[in-house]
């Protein structure tokens, strides 16, 4: 793992610059800490009993990261000065650089340097200036990166859904694997994987079988290219629904394919998931966005996908590759708010709690915020995405490199200050889910970080701060809580990220944290604490020995 250059390295380093500088500093920062001992209820609303247990699953350092269309790739956005600061700030994680525009894109590597682009080729093209760019980019980050590769000009046609919608440019897999190794020779072992493809159950009547033999070639003619590089697929990646259906056949073929081990094949068992959908005019609702189900159907996706996982005996990395809340770019009014800040702190925790091995969020990296473009749009690939984890103010602002945070980056944000270590059960029930959400992590050093989520909306009438007795599994001296909040009025609906803070702190436009990190003492007795979180926060509380 290559750490940040001129960082400390590791999520419990970054937790003590925020945490640990805190206890440290409260003599030259009087007014960051607040205690909250007198104001502590003297009943609790919820009960939860953290427990260790060594079967439970670990919390890894580079778990978070992005999905990017291969269109912004190949029209050069993805560049150091843009992006570099914004990546380091969430620290180490990987960019999957693939989506809808991953067939739309023309590869100039090998003969085909100067070679014109098609006219279907409206995703851009990809060359060299755009790796040497994203060389630069991962050298700055201590980010890695998967490569999208074209699938369906290089199978057989009939298996094409609808050749008319979105033609594609008629890439074959020579051109392909001429684009992996330029890559290659380019990123080295900063290119981790090549997907095959996006979403080939949408695109393709490919069966899990046939999917399977075309990972192979692929796998094969990029291995015969670039043997040094031990390269593997990334894949399925069928599309973002509850079941596991598509993944379960590719992995039975896998299986049943008794001249290779699949692991000798796979980088990645990938997966998409959106839990609502924006497609064919279809809704998604704040109160959906946070509601129980939103979880439950989650839960239900993430253990299909352990699952298939199992029948790998674990051998292959399972990841949700591209995600967020809704598909087709998100629902205004609703995937950019407030709400979404909670609702991807929460996801991130779920999804690394059920031992999901990474979680990529779909963003764009180069758009004025609301300069969304139709479908139907030849610039479609590279607009707005409402989902988007950062965009900027105007066109003068993104000439000058300046992206605004959005309510998901604080999310995302928020999430990478909890410390790599292994997650504690907590009995929290089910019935309380439509209130508060619940996680804990026992770092390395033994702090405990419990992460405790009132999705309840603080402007609707009846919402209500809850609060929670924890009973710790050790004995712990102090605890310091950092919240994440808006004060915008209008709670979760908010579409104004500039009113959210994480402990006190916001995101500039230059992508770094602005002010000094703000905690609240909360009192411990032994191995009890309580903890009040209001309505529409989120309350990280590290206790230390």
């Amino acid at each position: 793992m290559r750490h940040l250059p001129g960082r400390t390295s590791g999520r419990r380093l970054r937790r003590c610059l925020i945490v640990g500088t805190l206890v440290a500093g409260l003599a030259a920062h009087p007014g960051a800490v607040a205690v909250a001992g007198d104001a502590a209820p003297a009943t609790a609303d919820l009960t939860l009993t953290a427990r260790v247990n060594g079967g439970n699953a670990r919390l890894a350092e580079d778990f978070q990261g992005f999905s990017v269309e291969s269109a912004d790739f190949a029209h050069g956005f993805l560049t150091r000065d843009r992006m570099a600061e914004r990546l380091r700030t969430l620290g180490p994680g990987v960019l999957r650089l693939g989506g809808y525009s991953m067939d739309l894109v023309w590869p100039a590597f090998g003969r085909w340097t100067d070679a014109p682009a098609p006219p279907e080729a409206i995703g851009g093209t990809v060359d060299q200036s755009d790796l040497d760019h994203l060389k630069q980019l991962l050298d700055a980050s201590g980010w890695k990166v998967t490569l999208g590769a074209p699938l369906k000009k290089v199978i057989d046609p009939s298996k094409i859904k609808n050749p008319a919608r979105d033609p594609s440019p008629d890439v074959n897999l020579e051109q392909v694997v001429a684009e992996v190794k330029a890559a290659y020779d380019t990123l080295g072992d900063d290119l981790l994987a090549v997907e095959l493809g996006n979403e080939y159950d949408n695109v393709t009547t490919l069966t899990g079988a046939e999917m399977w033999a075309t990972a192979r070639r692929y796998q094969e003619a990029i291995n015969a290219a670039v043997p040094q590089a031990r390269l593997k697929i990334a894949g399925p990646s069928p599309s973002g629904t509850k079941s596991s259906t598509r993944e379960d056949e590719f992995v039975t073929a896998a299986l049943a394919d008794g001249s290779v081990n699949p692991q000798q094949v796979l980088a990645e068992l990938s997966s998409h998931w959106y839990p609502w959908s924006h497609c064919s005019g279809r809704t998604m609702t704040i109160p959906q966005l946070m509601s129980a189900e939103t979880h439950l159907n989650t839960r239900a996706k993430l253990a299909g996908m352990r699952a298939v996982s199992a029948r790998l005996h674990d051998t292959v990395p399972s990841t949700i590759n591209e995600s967020n809340s809704a598909s087709c770019s998100g629902m205004p009014g609703v995937s950019n708010s407030y709400a979404t800040s909670l609702w991807s702190l929460d996801y991130l925790l779920q999804t690394a709690q059920s031992g999901v091995d990474r979680l990529q969020f779909h963003t764009n990296t180069a758009a004025v915020c609301g300069d969304f473009k139709a479908r139907e749009s030849a610039d479609y690939p590279i607009s707005y995405r409402y989902y988007g984890a950062f965009c900027a103010a105007d066109q003068a602002a993104l000439d000058g490199n300046e992206l605004s945070a959005n309510p998901l980056y604080y999310g995302i944000w928020a999430f990478r200050q909890v410390p790599t270590g292994q997650f504690v059960d907590l009995d929290l029930a089910d019935a309380t889910l439509d209130r508060i959400r619940a996680y804990g992590v026992l770092g390395l050093d033994g702090a405990l970080t419990v992460v405790l989520i009132n999705v309840q909306d603080f402007a609707a009438a009846g919402s209500t701060a809850d609060t929670v007795a924890l009973n710790l599994p050790a004995a712990y001296r102090d605890a310091r809580a950092v919240t994440l909040r808006s004060s915008a009025p209008d709670g979760l609906a908010s579409l104004d990220p500039g009113r959210i803070t994480f402990g006190g702190q916001q995101i500039s436009p230059a992508g770094t944290a602005t002010g000094a990190p703000e905690a609240t003492v909360v009192p411990v007795d032994h191995q009890s604490a309580t903890v009040s979180v209001a309505p529409g926060t989120a309350q990280l509380v590290t206790f230390s020995h």
